[in-house]
């Protein structure tokens, strides 16, 4: 069948190659380097592409930065936001939520978290557009623990001497230190770490 192919068929299908090959590589450097100290040199190197291969894609770094954004954002709303729609008590929606985190970061090709965490203590909103973006990422991740915090000291299962705010930039700060910290991804010591969040939780 790849004999039959059209030529502009097989360009296209080589481009989408090329092109996720670039993205897979910007993700691993991105998360290990951070964006400023990886260069478009560092890309061309690690994906193993020509120059004109990488322009063909994206004019600038900080486009290639902003498509992997956008597929972050794609990937939190597809495997984690949707637990604040499921049935049942706050507390096992939390559970649900720190459990999800855990098993999709035990997946080596899954990099969203420390993406996040890296981006998260690099880029200020003054370095916009790509920080702006990372900040509404965090936002949107806040305001997610923040919902199911609440409810769950509503349905009196969390203690509420704390304010549901204040308790979800814990929440968020401890997510994001975990992975920061956890630079050779470690699995074994992330999943503690979660498991000790659920714990002072719900001790």
């Amino acid at each position: 069948m790849g004999t039959d192919q059209r030529p502009s068929t097989r360009r296209y299908i080589k481009g989408e190659l090329t092109r996720e090959q670039i993205l897979q590589a910007a993700k691993k450097l991105f998360m290990a380097r951070g964006y400023f100290n990886t260069s478009i040199y560092d890309l061309f190197e690690k994906a193993e592409i020509t120059k004109g291969a990488f322009y063909h894609h994206w004019k600038t770094k900080e486009e290639l930065a902003l498509t992997i954004l956008d597929e972050m954002k794609n990937a939190y709303q597809k495997h984690l936001f949707p637990t604040l729609k499921t049935e049942g008590r706050a507390r096992d929606q939390i559970e649900s939520a720190l459990r999800t985190i855990r098993d999709l970061n035990s997946n080596p090709d899954w990099v969203y978290c420390r993406l996040l965490a890296t981006w998260s203590a690099e880029l200020g909103t003054a370095d916009d557009p790509l920080g702006k973006g990372v900040q509404e990422m965090r936002q949107q991740m806040l305001g997610f623990w923040e919902e199911l915090l609440h409810r769950a000291q509503e349905q009196g299962d969390l203690r509420k001497d704390i304010a549901p705010k204040e308790l979800s930039f814990l929440m968020m700060s401890t997510i994001l230190g975990v992975y920061i910290a956890d630079r050779n991804g470690d699995c074994g010591a992330s999943r503690t770490a979660l498991e000790t969040v659920r714990k002072i939780l719900f001790a």
